[in-house]
């Protein structure tokens, strides 16, 4: 499984809207769940179904990571602090 990024989260990143060090973990934590497929071992939730996409809700300290997937690809829509990524 591989990993999108979406167009939000590249621009968040150019911008150091998201630290580093939050970044690095996100994508670690991401690379490592693409391989483990495991939501047991991550802090992932599903979220309430919104649209044609089921999504979940990744935390890593403050920040949470939105994202849906399908059998081949997990399209991360975008990363926040806790209480705006909901908005």
């Amino acid at each position: 499984m591989d990993v999108v990024y979406g167009k939000d989260v590249a621009k968040k990143i150019q911008k150091n809207k998201i630290p580093r060090e939050i970044w690095f973990d996100f994508k670690d934590t991401f690379e490592a769940f693409a391989d483990t497929q495991n939501f047991r071992i991550f802090d992932i939730k599903k979220l309430v179904n919104k649209g044609p996409y089921v999504y979940y809700r990744l935390r890593v300290r403050n920040y949470r990571a939105l994202f849906h997937m399908d059998k081949d690809f997990i399209y991360v829509e975008d990363i926040a602090p806790r209480g705006e990524v909901y908005k």
